[in-house]
């Protein structure tokens, strides 16, 4: 493909105006791929254009992660399944496939500390942001210190006092 100086420095300044850092990064290599494999420009465009859009997903991927509060970031991958037996892996792995959000279900995790509760909601909050749905994590303690009764008192005393209601009648 052959383009005059002129012609290419206002391509590259039309890319820069769009914010398409990724063509202009990948604009001679593409080019020369190009001509080389005798390509037609609409092949040579859907290159260019590939390397664009995946820059721009995995931005848009960390910026939910990073918005989304996580404690850490740990995808599924990253947990040892062999550790906890008790787990079922085929059931995580299908969690991950996000199906619960396409039918409005949702789900909780249950268990004594140290089984991987958090590694495994983590690792689904990830898995949905990296697919563009927006995620925020937040535990249950930080949902009761933060939370007001109707009374205006956090709701935590709130559940202690109505613990302790419960613990005199028994």
């Amino acid at each position: 493909m052959v383009m005059n100086n002129t012609t290419y420095n206002q391509l590259c300044i039309n890319m820069e105006q769009l914010k398409l850092t990724q063509m202009i990064l990948h604009l001679d290599e593409v080019t020369d791929f190009v001509t080389s494999n005798n390509l037609t420009f609409t092949e040579g465009l859907l290159k260019l254009s590939n390397y664009e859009v995946d820059f721009k997903e995995k931005n848009a991927s960390k910026s939910i992660i990073k918005a989304a509060a996580f404690p850490f970031v740990k995808e599924l991958k990253d947990y040892d399944f062999e550790f906890q037996p008790g787990v079922n892996e085929q059931e995580i792995k299908e969690l991950c496939t996000l199906g619960f959000l396409e039918k409005s279900e949702n789900i909780v995790f249950l268990g004594p500390s140290g089984v991987g509760k958090t590694h495994l909601a983590t690792s689904i909050g990830i898995a949905a942001a990296k697919r563009r749905v927006s995620t925020y994590f937040i535990s249950v303690m930080t949902c009761f210190n933060n939370k007001k009764s109707k009374t205006g008192k956090p709701i935590r005393s709130t559940i202690k006092a109505l613990l302790s209601l419960q613990a005199s009648y028994y």
